[in-house]
């Protein structure tokens, strides 16, 4: 009979204490984020359970639910996704539930190689979280499992999703800017990627449609290439006053180019991230940003799984959580507001 992996083999393969390993997949303080992602993988590759309870949630159910991340979506330096993660295990922590990670490899991916927690029935549900291909979400539906989208969606397939609001955040926040007296504001993104970026984008496109502000296609700068990795920021030859960014590590990363080329933030240019995670209290100066409220994508997100597995033919819903800006440093209210 095969050994049960425990959170004490776990840590005598990394060389840490078991104490260091409970903190980081509980998502207590006191431990690096570059340390806990390498306690997740190992716990991963090691097929460790992550228990909550050992009562399984019914009869004839095995109380675990399975959590998908794409492997771009858990670099070192993601921390918004990493903080929906840390959240939806606090959620099934007051819950008789059990999590069971998968990070999924590009190639994986490629291949719509699905996990073995899905074909061989070690899961209740499962929980998508960061974009994925439409093939690889098709594929996992053929078995049957209830599947909760999380910050991402395709109208072509009627599942549940637990969504920011985000358009209707950077409608709000590049309102915020033309108030401001900004007239000139790119986009930075690649719109290719998620439905995320998209909605993002379709809402600073609104604001300045309403405003009869033209689309500058020399503002709308990636910060990522088409298969998700950073890429060297190329700024416009003439520089708008302002940037609404898809995310916080692009305004930062935004941010140092600016800088790098002797512009002033927010003096010559201001800056507004999305997500309101690290990189906005990092930064110099600390950004502007839409705070998401990912406590509540995490309570929605395992509500609705929930209501799924007990109830598979409930009614399809798509969740929208709020967003709010946060003024930090980062922008200049022009003289002309």
């Amino acid at each position: 009979m095969k050994k049960r992996i425990t959170m004490q083999d776990v840590a005598d393969k990394l060389g840490v204490t078991k104490v260091t390993v409970s903190k980081a997949l509980s998502g207590k303080e006191g431990v690096s984020e570059e340390l806990r992602k390498n306690i997740i993988a190992t716990a991963n590759e090691m097929g460790y359970i992550y228990n909550s309870s050992a009562k399984a949630l019914k009869t004839n159910k095995t109380g675990n639910i399975g959590i998908i991340v794409p492997e771009v979506f858990m670099e070192e330096d993601e921390y918004f996704y990493t903080r929906i993660y840390k959240n939806i295990y606090k959620e099934v922590s007051e819950k008789n539930y059990n999590l069971i990670l998968t990070i999924i490899t590009k190639k994986e991916e490629e291949e719509v190689r699905l996990p073995l927690m899905c074909k061989e029935n070690k899961v209740d549900g499962i929980l998508i979280i960061g974009q994925i291909s439409i093939e690889y979400i098709q594929k996992l539906k053929e078995l049957s499992l209830p599947i909760v989208l999380v910050d991402f969606y395709y109208k072509e397939l009627e599942l549940d999703c637990i969504l920011t609001d985000n358009y209707y955040a950077t409608y709000n926040a590049t309102n915020y800017l033309i108030e401001s007296g900004h007239r000139e504001i790119g986009f930075c993104g690649n719109i290719k990627l998620t439905s995320s970026i998209q909605d993002r984008y379709l809402g600073y496109y609104k604001a300045l449609l309403e405003h009869q502000i033209p689309i500058n296609e020399n503002y709308i700068i990636k910060d990522r290439n088409d298969n998700g990795e950073f890429i060297d920021l190329q700024l416009p030859e003439k520089l708008p006053t302002a940037f609404i960014c898809n995310c916080d590590k692009a305004a930062y990363e935004l941010t140092k180019k600016l800088q790098s080329e002797g512009y002033r933030v927010p003096e010559d240019c201001s800056i507004i991230g999305f997500d309101d995670v690290r990189h906005s209290i990092i930064s110099t100066p600390k950004l502007s940003t839409i705070r998401v409220k990912t406590e509540d994508i995490a309570k929605y997100a395992i509500k609705r799984i929930e209501t799924r597995i007990q109830n598979p033919d409930a009614k399809v819903r798509r969740i929208v959580i709020d967003t709010e800006i946060i003024n930090r440093e980062s922008v200049k209210v022009l003289n002309n507001s």
